[in-house]
């Protein structure tokens, strides 16, 4: 609400505060105000008169650079920036002060007395700013008051006058304050400094020794609001009034604010005392008469709505609710019940509108045999409320109906629910359940339940194997991580991946998966297990996954046998065709070794002897190899035992030691030591000599390099088995150990077939990486030997 001004502007002008001081009153002088920037001298605020007496300047420069420098008399400009730098040492409080001609709004110099010190009301506090007070100087005061003989009687009226009103100013209760307002240079207001106050003021706003400071620098985070508000009383020389709250004193004020001063310097009384303790009254006042209001309305709709709502639930609810209240005999026995009030399902079952009055026996003639009626009598007498069910054959069918009755006032409240549906879901329920149960138990599979939340098996049917490790009672709660160890090592990767793949699995997906588990006497077993998941998450994730496991060992055998049948019938014929092609040739080369040892002479027989000795070993190993490439005609599984790769591989390598010799290959041995595998010595004896063979015929010679790694890992041991011969294309490899495929001349192609079929016999696998021009490596893994299911 805004005021007139109803004070005399010589009354309440005010005497300006020294800016530094601490005593109010400086006569009717009026003074200019400026801030300005120490590090480029840029003005950064004016007060009102400023803005009047300088305002042909501000608006030319709205940045406020070179003011300064338009303002000072020239000869007073250096003298200015000396004083201006030796004011940056300036400690808090303290003050500098010089006197510099001033350009007047008519164009001539006048001097002005300033007193600077720094400023600290901006939000920049690496930049400094000061602010500067500058009064002028008239030099013709003391002339003229000696020359003219000044009544001196009424410049002591004039100081008693203003005695008296700092008197009545500071017996004020409310806080009063005059306020010089600071504007930017775009006539934006941006502090104001307090100029007078009296002893309440500061008691009023909580804030102490703010007399010669501005608001920011007592508050920084002051609003905006009130530096407009007060910039809107100078600018429009209009009183107003208001009630605020300022947050950073955290207090509300009621404020009347006035113009004071003349046109050309107006500043801004202030009358304001702190009313928040009424604000806070009000305020919780206003608070309790909502809270009253809304919790009567709340109330008021919580009955209306309770009213409905019961009205509703009665007419709604799936169960039947019926009110009955007791007919008495002369003795006061309950003979019967009438009906009082039915919702509509009640009315449903019965197909009748008009129940009220009317006989609960007479509508209800079986109640007697059921029990129902003497369970009435019995909760009217005593009170006692029942639970319970009734049967009884309606339309030729049995139906079980759920009754709830309970005394109230003289009345029995009663609720019907036909329950028909739900027995017979419990008991179908309970058959299959029973049908379940009985085909878990004679199934012959193993059924799991995995659990993925708590990684355990959930369920199992019955023992896995006859291992005690592999017991129902073990097995329910074991980790799926102790599992892992139980699977064969070459089959681990592969039960990952069947858990994975799982995961991804859709409700109709079915995943297969064959794998080996460790049997009671260390054998491995093939199992298949199809599984599908059994249970999701509210997420749509599955937790749980059940899976069928059968032993397929028999029918591995069965399959083996079959597949060692056609092996048998190829070998026999190749059996006997190599034993027709090599008998011959190698009889005449065994027979030209023995003559030409014969005719030879020294010293030429010795330089030879050598080599014919090579051709004699040569001979004989093949007649053996032919000998038990016949015999190998009638397969015979291998004999696995206790045995050592380094020292097979060591036998193979001197079997093949002419070979080597002849070909000038090096062989390189990176193997120490004993690596037990559980192997038929001389079928893996076959295996590595056909690898080495290969390799040293790839090789060329006198230039061969072959390279055998023996490297145990985490269960198993890898032989690496190296050359650097001609190398492979990738569609050779894929080829490589099919039966009948070579690309030797004259080759038959049965030689790493074979290896391969000796490598499955002792579930190891075998890799092939290899390089046109560089080499070729075979790289063969190897369980390691195990001895009642602990690894050596």
């Amino acid at each position: 609400m805004k005021k007139d001004n109803y004070i005399l502007d010589e009354q309440l002008l005010g005497i300006p505060h020294s800016l530094f001081e601490g005593n109010n009153g400086y006569g009717h002088q009026e003074f200019l105000l400026f801030i300005n920037s120490a590090e480029d001298l840029h003005l950064k605020g004016i007060n009102y008169k400023g803005i009047k007496y300088f305002h042909q300047f501000l608006d030319l420069h709205l940045e406020g650079e070179d003011f300064y420098d338009r303002v000072i008399h020239p000869e007073d400009y250096p003298f200015f920036l000396h004083f201006l730098s030796s004011c940056e040492d300036l400690a808090q409080g303290e003050e500098k002060e010089t006197t510099v001609r001033l350009r007047s709004p008519f164009g001539y110099w006048k001097k002005f007395h300033f007193k600077t010190r720094i400023y600290n009301g901006f939000e920049n506090k690496e930049e400094k700013f000061f602010i500067s007070l500058a009064k002028a100087v008239d030099p013709y005061k003391n002339t003229y008051t000696r020359n003219t003989g000044v009544n001196l009687s009424a410049e002591k009226s004039l100081q008693e006058s203003l005695n008296r009103y700092r008197m009545l100013i500071n017996s004020l209760d409310d806080g009063f304050s005059i306020i010089e307002l600071i504007f930017n240079v775009k006539r934006k207001p941006v502090d104001y400094l307090f100029v007078e106050i009296n002893p309440a003021f500061e008691k009023q706003i909580h804030l102490k020794n703010i007399l010669g400071r501005t608001m920011k620098e007592l508050s920084g985070r002051h609003s905006k609001k009130w530096f407009e508000t007060y910039a809107e009383v100078v600018l429009e020389g209009q009183a107003v009034r208001f009630e605020e709250y300022a947050k950073d004193l955290g207090a509300w004020f009621d404020v009347y604010a006035f113009p004071i001063g003349s046109m050309r310097s107006r500043k801004v009384a202030i009358l304001c005392s702190d009313i928040t303790e009424r604000k806070d009254a009000e305020e919780n006042l206003r608070r309790i008469n909502e809270t009253l209001e809304n919790t009567v309305k709340k109330r008021t709709a919580e009955l209306k709505h309770k009213k409905d709502l019961m009205q509703m639930v009665f007419d709604t609810v799936n169960q039947g609710i019926f009110m009955l209240k007791p007919v008495l005999d002369k003795d006061h026995h309950i003979v019967d019940f009438t009906y009082l009030s039915v919702n509509k399902k009640i009315k449903r079952y019965y197909k009748m509108d008009d129940l009220i009055g009317r006989s609960f026996l007479e509508l209800n003639p079986q109640a007697h045999r059921t029990g129902a009626f003497e369970i009435f009598k019995k909760t009217m007498i005593t009170g006692e409320s029942k639970d319970f069910e009734v049967c009884f054959r309606r339309n030729g069918k049995k139906n079980w109906f759920k009754i709830s009755t309970r005394r109230q006032k003289g009345m029995l409240i009663n609720s019907l629910e036909n329950v028909t549906r739900k027995k017979r879901r419990a008991q179908n329920l309970k058959d299959n359940i029973r049908f379940k149960k009985q085909l878990i138990t004679t199934s012959p599979d193993v059924i799991i339940i995995f659990n993925l939340y708590e990684e355990r098996i959930r369920f199992i049917n019955r023992d896995f194997t006859t291992n005690p490790s592999m017991s129902k009672e073990r097995l329910v709660g074991m980790p799926l991580l102790d599992i892992l160890p139980l699977i064969h090592p070459m089959d681990r990767e592969k039960a990952l991946e069947f858990h994975f793949k799982l995961m991804k699995a859709s409700d109709k997906d079915v995943v297969d998966f064959e794998f080996r588990l460790q049997g009671k006497g260390g054998d491995w077993v093939y199992y298949n297990a199809r599984a599908k998941v059994f249970m999701r998450n509210k997420k749509g994730n599955p937790y749980e996954y059940i899976i069928l496991l059968r032993n397929v060992q028999e029918q591995k055998k069965t399959q083996q046998a079959l597949m060692n049948a056609e092996k048998l019938s190829i070998k026999g014929e190749i059996a006997r065709t190599l034993a027709h092609e090599l008998r011959n040739p190698l009889a005449s080369i065994g027979m030209s070794a023995d003559i030409l040892d014969k005719k030879l002479k020294d010293p030429l027989k010795k330089e030879l002897d050598t080599y014919l000795n090579i051709i004699r070993r040569s001979t004989s190993t093949l007649n053996s190899l032919v000998t038990d490439l016949l015999t190998s005609s009638n397969y015979k599984p291998p004999k696995l035992h206790k045995c050592c790769l380094a020292t097979t591989m060591n036998l193979a390598l001197e079997q093949a030691k002419d070979r080597i010799y002849l070909a000038g290959i090096k062989v390189v041995k990176n193997y120490k030591g004993h690596y037990y595998i559980h192997g038929d010595k001389e079928k893996l004896k076959i295996a590595f000599l056909n690898l080495i063979v290969n390799a040293s015929e790839a090789m060329m010679d006198n230039e061969g390099v072959l390279q055998i790694n023996i490297n145990p890992q985490k269960d198993n041991y890898q032989v690496v088995i190296t050359d650097n011969g001609c190398g492979m294309e990738k569609e050779q490899i894929d080829r490589l150990f099919e039966s009948f495929y070579t690309n030797k001349a004259g080759g038959m192609g049965i030689g790493l077939s074979s290896v391969k079929n000796i490598l499955e016999e002792h579930h190891a696998t075998v890799d092939v990486e290899s390089e046109p021009n560089v080499g070729t490596s075979f790289i063969l893994s190897f369980p390691m030997y195990r001895e009642q299911g602990i690894s050596k």
